[in-house]
């Protein structure tokens, strides 16, 4: 199963074999998160937004110092409170297990998750939330990798989904007849070409 957690949405993919066999879109990502932290801590969306950037993590148990934090847009009487890193933490925990509790619902629904054996995690959303796949292994007791490898830093964001579903494809055994008809070629057209080639995985 790949997981896409964007801004807005987080799309479920389902592949059998070589087959692409289930997908759903889930009204729920990163910018979910932006908005709790926002309301639950009465500050702004930009601050709660570069918060969420700096103390991303998944699960509070992996705390390893519980630092102070100055919120500087509180819109309370007190402008500069001081709030604890575990209570932002648990904010951004309790999103991401309700988006994997739906997940997990959703495909079980679909009678597929006695099927599913791995699930690859990408997407802007969780990107900066550390431990988002243990998370989601805790949540959805099946294990999840984060698709990233040490070349994700030099992808950019609109690519990443692309990035990752190209390292599924090569992982695949027959890879190699996805990729050696690529050449190098200028980025616009290296773009339409990977497009193309998932395309076929798809539907072919």
């Amino acid at each position: 199963m790949l997981l896409d957690i964007g801004a807005g949405n987080t799309d479920i993919g389902v592949f059998e074999g070589s087959s692409f066999i289930y997908t759903n879109s889930i009204p729920l990502g990163g910018d979910n998160i932006t908005n709790d932290i926002a309301l639950v801590l009465n500050i702004s969306e930009e601050e709660a937004d570069k918060l969420k950037r700096q103390y991303g993590l998944a699960l509070k148990s992996f705390i390893d110092n519980d630092n102070d934090i100055i919120l500087n847009t509180s819109k309370d009487n007190n402008k500069n409170r001081i709030i604890k890193s575990s209570e932002l933490i648990e904010i951004i925990e309790a999103r991401i297990e309700e988006i994997f509790t739906i997940i997990s619902k959703d495909i079980t629904n679909q009678g597929l998750k006695h099927k599913i054996n791995n699930v690859v995690l990408t997407g802007q959303g969780i990107v900066n939330i550390n431990k988002s796949d243990v998370a989601g292994k805790i949540n959805l007791n099946i294990p999840v990798k984060i698709s990233t490898g040490r070349a994700i830093s030099t992808v950019k964001p609109a690519y990443r989904t692309s990035y990752s579903l190209v390292r599924y494809i090569a992982a695949r055994p027959f890879a190699k007849t996805v990729s050696s008809s690529i050449d190098t070629q200028n980025n616009e057209s290296f773009i339409k070409t990977i497009l193309e080639r998932i395309k076929e995985f798809f539907y072919s």
